[in-house]
């Protein structure tokens, strides 16, 4: 590898990981781009005559800003100061049921207080509107009477008053469910993260010889300012971070870069 003439050809991977316990925090592997910006404050000395006779340098700064082409739930998590919980976590359902026999069976089992756990179902109506025209039907832990409806969560069945509602007809009705997945919660108290990051790059020299480098950084402060954007052109996560000099060890370099086979 010739050092002196080099190129990065890509940024491959940025690694993030717990400055206390070292556990892994989060991977972009999927980056669009990537930008490591260098700043340093220069002040003028002037002499006689307003000449420039030397200059005060002072405050680098090196800022990382870049864009991973899918969201990164460990990515997000650092910028919320949030962490990923794994579990059983509540949901609002949106459930369309076909009614049959004066019968109707959720998707999902409906959790809540008993008796209680759907509490509205709507009817489409001729023009098949739920809000603006259709009826609305309420849940009792009774037999239902005209315009209720009763729910048995254990085999998910809801049971109309006969006649009620039309067979073949489409209701909809909005639930807690409890589903197994993964939870981020932005708490109002927590802030972004600093986290030790690693950052994997492809470099190629005047000869055409590829190789590896990596961008050592021992506290990439993030910065909790940014979008989640959807729509026609699929969701991207955009990150910024700032190098800090590491005081638990003193070091105050902002980043360390190493290349090699």
């Amino acid at each position: 590898m010739n050092i002196d003439k080099f190129t990065i050809t890509s940024y491959d991977q940025i690694t993030g990981f717990d400055r206390t316990n070292g556990s892994l925090d989060m991977i972009l592997d999927e980056l669009s781009d990537f930008t490591l910006s260098h700043e340093e404050e220069k002040t003028d000395i002037t002499g006689k005559g307003g000449r420039v006779i030397s200059s005060l340098k002072k405050n680098k700064k090196v800022t990382g800003k870049g864009t991973n082409g899918m969201l990164s739930g460990g990515a997000l998590a650092a910028m919320l100061g949030a962490e990923i919980e794994d579990g059983m976590h509540v949901i609002r359902y949106t459930d369309t049921i076909t009614v049959t026999a004066n019968k109707g069976v959720t998707t999902e089992v409906a959790v809540g207080t008993v008796g209680n756990e759907i509490g509205t179902i709507y009817v489409r109506d001729t023009n098949n509107a739920y809000i603006s025209g259709g009826k609305k039907l309420t849940q009792t832990s009774a037999e239902p009477a005209t315009g209720e409806f009763s729910y048995d969560p254990t085999t998910k069945e809801i049971s109309f008053f006969e006649g009620d509602v039309a067979d073949g007809t489409e209701v909809i009705t909005f639930y807690d469910a409890e589903v197994e997945g993964k939870k981020i919660s932005n708490n109002a108290d927590n802030y972004s993260k600093t986290l030790q990051l690693f950052i994997d790059v492809t470099c190629q020299d005047g000869c055409d010889n590829l190789f590896h480098g990596q961008f050592i950084i021992d506290r990439a402060d993030f910065n909790g300012t940014f979008d989640i954007a959807g729509g026609s052109d699929p969701a991207t996560l955009g990150f910024e971070f700032t190098s800090m000099p590491n005081l638990c060890t003193g070091k105050s370099d902002l980043w360390d870069f190493v290349l090699f086979d």
